[in-house]
């Protein structure tokens, strides 16, 4: 007799893993408990799993708390320094921190968000809360702007864009417009949306990586959005990277 628990899918370990930490870094520690509530992996799997990723550094354990371990640290800091495109553009990012004195970013589209690759920021960094590794829906962000106007527009239609239609105010078309406007003029604002007195200024990188990346810088409304050479520094930053990597692009 096939009972109802044999004809569910087989769930492998690697989608358990991902389920694991997709959970510990929304929430950042989490019991036994918890973590079987939250994957739906049963208790007794999840304690072997959890105690397996303890020995071998992926996790750490503090009494009855798991969280992220030493392992995934290294491997997570290996994984942004060493890649070739972060080591070409962290220079030009440096560089226009130093010229603009804003909090620069540079940033890749994972589906409909954008992911934080690298912040350079001095003492006013502390105002903006986002993280290396950190993830925002892109719509709601000057770079998250600039990364979408860099995808053609029918890839919008995909189910992983659906939140659109009900995030965006105006909906879906109001965000094509803007993302039109972003493609001719070559610059995305945020003035002050995300944050209250923050103002935003991001411009896609034409060359670099499968998915479209690109850089922005941060600061005062006033200052950032206004000043037109803080958007000639965003354009220009971004179209030396694109320059740089296309130089360094591994090739084969």
């Amino acid at each position: 007799m096939t009972t109802e628990r044999d004809q569910a899918p087989v769930m492998s370990m690697f989608d358990r893993v991902e389920l694991v930490l997709q959970a510990l870094d929304d929430c950042g520690h989490l019991t036994l408990s918890e973590t079987a509530r939250l994957t739906g992996i049963p208790t007794s799997s999840a304690h072997r799993l959890l105690e397996k990723m303890v020995q071998k550094r992926w996790l750490m354990r503090d009494g009855s708390r798991y969280e992220l371990g030493v392992r995934l640290f290294e491997l997570g800091s290996r994984a942004v320094r060493n890649h070739w495109f972060h080591r070409t553009a962290l220079p030009i990012l440096q560089d226009l921190h130093r010229s603009t004195g804003a909090v620069v970013h540079l940033a890749f589209l994972d589906g409909a968000e954008s992911i934080y690759w690298e912040k350079v920021s001095g003492t006013f960094g502390a105002k903006i809360p986002s993280r290396i590794g950190g993830r925002y829906p892109a719509h709601r962000s000057a770079v998250g702007k600039a990364l979408l106007s860099a995808i053609p527009r029918e890839r919008l239609d995909e189910p992983i864009f659906g939140r659109l239609d009900r995030d965006v105010r105006g909906g879906r078309k109001d965000l094509e417009v803007e993302l039109d406007r972003v493609t001719e003029e070559g610059v995305a604002f945020d003035r002050g949306t995300s944050l209250p007195g923050i103002g935003c200024v991001a411009a896609s990188i034409g060359y670099g990586l499968p998915k479209p990346a690109a850089v922005s810088i941060c600061g005062p409304l006033g200052r950032i959005t206004t000043d037109r050479r803080m958007t000639g520094a965003v354009q220009s930053a971004a179209a030396d990277i694109a320059r740089a990597v296309r130089q360094a692009a591994p090739t084969g």
